[in-house]
């Protein structure tokens, strides 16, 4: 039995205003960070067709100029990145600060459709918007509103068609259902596989109001209606997409190097094989998915104990938004299982309906007296638990700024120059923050010299001003590099390196190159160290300090740092993020040292893994210039020759003097999670 709630509608406005402001607050967390937090991939390919586009403006075949001629490579229709374009030239907000508030005014505009939508489960206006808070208080929607992705741009078309298609199939004016074929296009367009998880509720609603229109003493024109209406809006928006995505193709197919991207090519990787649904390690990464960045396990549990005092018709709704949630990872499951972003489309289906029991035993008298808001409250926490122990470490653990490889290629090539990059497949990393044209030479095709004389055929001649040379494999082949270097007129010898890259530009521009001294690393760094501004100066009192010579100025970290030993050998275990800083000693001139990280931190069967760490050593001149002297990320877990010990030796420029600084940082998800790497000596004489 339900009767009128003591809740007035007025405290749940006032809940849902303090919980929307104070998500906005989260959100806006690290929001002059680099886009290099969490599948930087994603966000910088994004971010780099976003900046042609402002360059080059707005064309059909936008701009990605990763593979030369024509310089594009159509993906989704760029609805998201000509927004960002055109906030960023009108207001002149910075290019990523731009894409930071379109995506989270997005989310908060997904927000009155979901609530016009609500409508459907008859519950009282007020009560909907414990649905919209639970929604807003998702990991997921914390986390990723914030970030360089067309995800919330995508969710909040595919709602308000939703919202708009519910209206026209109850009164199917014109207006409507225009309105509804246009936001559904704009959806599908903008993300397809955002728009596909929307089929079921849709089909759902289709179905009820033909169930309802069958049984009324009306004509078979009147009960046909919803039929025929589903299709229509159905083949608009699909039909459309479809164009689009065959003018894509045939762009890629028109280069030699983008025909992996076709929509065939790439099949495999959206569905995954048939096997795959039926593997447990699958599902079992789903769970891990919902429970960490979707809907808690405590937030889910004290829904499924609602369950049963909710009304048979929000169960109903609540199973149909569970059936869309699931079909998501069903349908395109290895991009599910690869990637957590991808559950921005469907998220809000599952918390949705959690939100809608919660909202239906709002009012039952048949629960003891607060027990809404201990149900309500109870949920909120767990998210709020569930976002700090996974999205919010990388806001503890700042996004790594930058390469610095990139500014010295953007002031060596001139803004018409080509950059040719071997080694680094089509990650957009690199050409993003150098902001020139690049042709990247895919997979490992480097051997196919014709393909790339056929695409630069195509190129003015001299076109290429320099040469990026990326990973181990390719370093180690000297005759490759000799051979390329040749071609092009470059130097021999590199112009500069950071980490696994090589830069290599004409004799004419870099005539130091030919002296290049191969065992230095040399790069420019920002002015501020950001890395040490959120750690703690450690007091070094009861440190076993004998390892090191000299004896460092100051140690910073954020977990403490602390000294044992180990069958004799001093051992200073300093987790992840950390800092040593050392004053060169008077005439010294080389850096031997060792660290690593524990067995233990990646042992197989732990519960809890390192995904790597990274090391930096750094000098700090006199004059406050900062300059990068040694870079490597260690990641034993994956690579054998990352376990045990690792020995660093460097040899450091004759001009330099000044302090030497370690810094060990997360690894390539900034998560913090069993990086205890320890140092067991660091020799600078």
């Amino acid at each position: 039995m339900r009767v009128p709630s003591e809740t007035s509608p007025r405290a749940l406005i006032v809940m849902f205003v303090t919980v929307t402001m104070a998500t906005l607050g989260i959100m806006a967390l690290s929001w002059n960070a680099s886009l290099l937090d969490r599948y930087e991939f994603r966000q910088i390919q994004t971010a780099l067709s976003t900046f042609w586009i402002v360059q080059e403006g707005w064309q059909m075949d936008y701009f990605l100029p990763l593979f030369g001629p024509p310089w594009s490579v159509p993906m989704e229709f760029p609805t998201y990145q000509i927004i960002v374009a055109q906030l960023h030239q009108i207001t002149g907000f910075p290019l990523e600060q731009s894409g930071r508030l379109v995506g989270i005014v997005f989310l908060i505009a997904t927000l009155p459709a979901l609530y016009e939508l609500l409508a459907i489960s008859r519950l009282p206006r007020s009560r909907r918007l414990i649905v919209l808070t639970l929604v807003l208080t998702s990991p997921m929607y914390l986390f990723y509103a914030r970030a360089f992705m067309i995800e919330t741009t995508a969710l909040c078309f595919s709602i308000w068609f939703l919202a708009l298609y519910r209206r026209a199939l109850l009164k199917p004016h014109l207006a409507v259902i225009a309105a509804a074929g246009i936001l559904g296009v704009l959806a599908a367009l903008t993300k397809i596989t955002t728009f596909i998880v929307f089929g079921i509720p849709a089909v759902a609603m289709a179905l009820a109001t033909f169930l309802a229109t069958r049984k009324a003493p009306s004509s078979l024109s009147v009960k046909a209606r919803p039929v025929i209406l589903s299709f229509f809006l159905a083949a608009l928006s699909l039909g459309i997409t479809w164009l689009w995505i065959r003018h894509g193709d045939g762009v890629k197919h028109s280069n030699p190097f983008t025909g992996f991207l076709t929509s065939g090519e790439l099949h495999n990787w959206n569905y995954g094989p048939l096997s795959l649904r039926f593997d447990w390690s699958f599902w079992v990464k789903v769970q891990e998915n919902i429970a960490g960045y979707v809907l808690a396990e405590g937030a889910l549990a004290v829904a499924l104990l609602c369950v049963p005092f909710a009304s048979r018709r929000i169960r109903i709704i609540a199973g149909v938004a569970v059936a869309g949630f699931i079909s998501g990872p069903l349908t395109f499951a290895n991009l599910y299982h690869a990637h957590d972003y991808y559950y921005s489309a469907n998220a809000l289906l599952l918390v949705g309906a959690a939100g809608l029991i919660i909202a239906s035993i709002w009012d039952d008298r048949r629960l003891p007296r607060g027990t809404n808001w201990l149900a309500l409250s109870l949920i909120l926490i767990f998210q709020g638990y569930a976002f700090y122990r996974g999205y919010y470490s990388h806001h503890r653990n700042p996004a790594p700024p930058p390469p610095a490889l990139a500014e010295i290629i953007r002031n060596s090539v001139p803004a018409e120059g080509v950059v040719l990059i071997y080694g680094a497949d089509w990650n957009p990393l690199l050409p993003y923050f150098f902001q020139r044209r690049t042709i990247m030479v895919p997979g490992e095709r480097e051997n196919e010299t014709q393909v790339l004389e056929d695409v630069l055929a195509n190129l003015p001649p001299s076109s290429i001003s320099a040469m990026v040379v990326h990973g181990k494999r390719l370093l180690a082949n000297t005759d490759f590099i000799k051979d390329r270097t040749r071609r092009f007129g470059f130097a021999s010898q590199p112009y500069a390196r950071s980490g696994n890259d090589e830069l290599y530009l004409p004799s004419s521009v870099s005539p130091v190159a030919h002296n290049a001294d191969r065992s230095v690393e040399l790069l420019k760094l920002p002015a501020v160290d950001l890395f040490s501004k959120k750690l703690k100066i450690d007091d070094l009192t009861d440190l076993d300090l004998s390892i090191f010579s000299p004896t460092p100025e100051s140690i910073l970290s954020g977990y403490g740092v602390n000294s044992f030993q180990i069958e004799g050998q001093t051992i200073i275990n300093a987790h992840a993020p950390s800092e040593l800083v050392f004053n060169l000693p008077a005439g010294a001139r080389n850096v031997e040292a060792v660290f690593g990280l524990p067995d233990a931190a990646y042992a197989s069967g732990s519960p809890a893994v390192t995904d790597g760490i990274t090391i930096d050593i750094i000098a700090h001149f006199l004059s406050g210039r900062r300059q990068r002297l040694y870079q490597r990320t260690l990641n034993p877990a994956q690579n054998q020759q990352d376990r045990g010990p690792q020995e660093i030796k460097l040899e450091l420029p004759d001009t330099f003097t000044g302090k030497i600084i370690f810094q060990l940082g997360n690894g390539p998800q900034n998560d913090p999670t069993n990086d205890w790497a320890y140092w067991t000596s660091i020799q600078i004489r």
